[in-house]
């Protein structure tokens, strides 16, 4: 999807006054993952709470269900996996 692009710090991307597009699948899915449940407030369902996930100490498979619920209803597919420790989205 193109759409108003982000930086890694999540503020808008300008360059001369203009906003900048690009491709923002993988910044769409870093925000929903990211953010809390209640957080987006036309969607207030939508975002995976990692940050609670983690501290409740979720199972991996938990985790991965519950990223992949939130990513869904989205509109995004999108294969979820948890190795070492670390979690992997493959777009």
């Amino acid at each position: 999807m193109k759409a108003i692009s982000l930086d890694t710090n999540y503020d808008l991307q300008a360059q001369n006054g203009t906003l900048l597009l690009g491709i923002t699948d993988e910044q769409n899915a870093a925000l929903i993952v990211n953010t809390e449940k209640g957080e987006w407030k036309e969607h207030p369902q939508m975002g995976a709470g990692l940050r609670h996930l983690i501290k409740t100490q979720n199972t991996d498979r938990e985790i991965i269900r519950q990223v992949s619920v939130a990513l869904t209803f989205d509109g995004i597919n999108a294969a979820v996996t948890i190795e070492n420790g670390k979690l992997n989205i493959s777009l």
